[in-house]
């Protein structure tokens, strides 16, 4: 039987990517006092293509296939090509597809099952499905949900309406859909939840999901997240590290650690700032917990700040020197908040706007802290900065980071905007909703906000779409994903993403893996 096309594609680029990259993996090492954990693990890859993304998911899974499953770690999937890939039917691309990952390496899979393309995976019962699917192929002591494609964080204003009662934005934008329908935080956590799985662990291979809002919300279906808080290049995660480590090491926890440094080494040539950030979710409380204190303070000296500012503009002599200085601080305390840079180039508009208002937590706190002011409130930052740095530490497992973010105190991303955005975009009706918002009251002071914070970099400073999108697909900015990271929308689909038009399936991967080799996922 001749092989498909795009099965002989993949395996020449895995021949070439074996003929020039040397793998070098973290070695594992464990202290004799440690108890060895002897689990085994089955990941479960759930995610679709998309806008410039077929060849990198492709590229993704091929990893797996070439280092193949062991007796301590199995590897299903389910997943589905873009649109514009359904029309080769006969080169491996059309469907839902299933896949197991076996013992002996391959360049392609075979699937165990082929589902209609127009399987909805932003429904809940979906993912369900696949997770009892995977746990009767593959049972296991431990599972870790991969999603794979764009993420989006928590951005309920760009969920166009297309599934009802989405309440945000959530991953894995399936564009054999119009408009791109995302597996939203709820349906994710229904999904898992009507499963009866409680996973070791939920992977975002996808841009901007280490955010607070998020990991708040999944502390009942995982012990543990792995996410970025920036987007995420295009590329990927390295999944043949991924393998090798579960299967090597006795400590889940360095496993993870190794797989992520040997990820950010694989990612740093892109010269973009990157993170990848595990979190013991067991800490989550804690840490709200002291979010809550701050979202106190934040409230009474924004009402301050709010009440003062436009006097300020103005020179009114109607402002008390203390409140005058305690406002000013405070307004420069939000223009200079760190942000997860996601801003997109507006053509319509001439302009580059920003996406996504989020901005790093602990930064916020610690910059409050570094200023000194005659004020009660002085005392009050330097303690609450204090609180959330060591409640930080308790939560985040570690943190890998770019060589361009090397001595930053970075913690979690979480949404910051001014009153106007806030009730713009719905903010003000799917916000409160979150289990974040209910345990911090964080809406509270954000919601009455008159402060439009611009964070770092400046948005400013970009003046065209390439500079502004992201590499990944990951996110991408845009929509999904941007993606995440990977790439995402429209205007990334340089490769045809209508239809392929009258570029041959040969041609279009051919040049994914040129724009692989000179951008990130997009």
């Amino acid at each position: 039987m001749k092989k498909s096309t795009l099965r002989l594609v993949l395996m020449f680029t895995a021949l070439l990517l074996a003929s020039c990259v040397k793998k070098e993996y973290i070695t594992i090492e464990s202290t004799p006092e440690e108890p060895k954990d002897e689990s085994t693990y089955t990941i479960m890859m759930y995610g679709c293509g998309g806008g410039n993304l077929d060849y990198f998911m492709a590229t993704n899974i091929q990893e797996a296939l070439l280092t193949g499953s062991t007796d301590r770690v199995k590897f299903t999937g389910q997943i589905k090509f873009s649109q514009a890939f359904q029309q080769y039917k006969d080169e491996g691309a059309a469907g839902t597809q299933r896949f197991i990952v076996g013992s002996e390496p391959i360049s392609w899979y075979w699937p165990e099952e082929e589902l209609p393309s127009d399987l909805a995976l932003y429904d809940p019962q979906t993912l369900t499905n696949f997770i009892n699917w995977s746990k009767e192929k593959c049972p296991a002591d431990e599972y870790i949900l991969l999603l794979w494609n764009h993420g989006g964080a928590w951005a309920p204003y760009d969920d166009g309406g297309v599934v009802p009662d989405l309440s945000s934005r959530g991953v894995v934008y399936d564009d054999v859909f119009d408009g791109k329908p995302g597996l939203s935080l709820d349906a994710l956590v229904e999904g898992i939840q009507n499963s009866g799985t409680k996973m070791k662990m939920i992977y975002y291979d996808a841009c901007l999901m280490g955010m607070v809002e998020i990991l708040s919300e999944l502390t009942d279906c995982a012990d543990y997240v792995l996410g970025a808080s920036h987007i995420t290049p295009g590329m990927g995660g390295d999944y043949d590290s991924l393998i090798y480590n579960l299967n090597n090491s006795t400590n889940f926890e360095q496993a993870i650690e190794n797989y992520s440094k040997e990820t950010m080494a694989h990612w740093n040539g892109s010269g973009m700032p990157l993170d990848l950030m595990l979190v013991d979710l067991s800490k989550m409380d804690q840490l709200l917990s002291v979010v809550k204190d701050f979202s106190t303070i934040l409230a009474e000296v924004g009402q301050i700040a709010n009440e003062n500012k436009e006097k300020i503009e103005n020179d009114s002599e109607d402002v008390g020197v203390n409140d005058a200085f305690l406002t000013l601080i405070f307004q420069e305390a939000i223009n200079s908040i760190y942000w997860y840079e996601t801003s997109i180039f507006d053509d319509n508009a001439g302009l580059t706007v920003r996406e996504y208002p989020y901005f790093d937590l602990l930064n916020f706190a610690e910059i409050l802290a570094a200023t000194n002011y005659p004020s009660t409130y002085n005392s009050k930052f330097i303690t609450i900065a204090s609180r959330l740095n060591r409640a930080f530490n308790e939560a985040i497992v570690f943190k890998a980071l770019s060589n361009n973010l090397y001595g930053m105190n970075l913690s979690m991303g979480v949404a910051i905007t001014d009153a106007t955005v806030w009730n713009k975009y719905g903010w003000n009706q799917a916000y409160p909703s979150l289990k974040f918002d209910q345990a911090t009251g964080w809406s509270n002071w954000v919601s009455e906000n008159k402060f439009t914070p611009t964070g770092n970099p400046n948005p400013d400073n970009f003046t065209s779409s390439s500079e502004s999108e992201p590499e990944n697909g990951d996110e991408g900015e845009g929509e999904g994903e941007g993606d995440d990271s990977y790439g995402d929308e429209e205007g990334d689909d340089s490769y045809g993403d209508e239809g392929g038009g009258d570029m041959s399936m040969q041609e279009m991967i051919f040049l994914q893996l040129v724009l692989q080799i000179i951008s990130t996922r997009n």
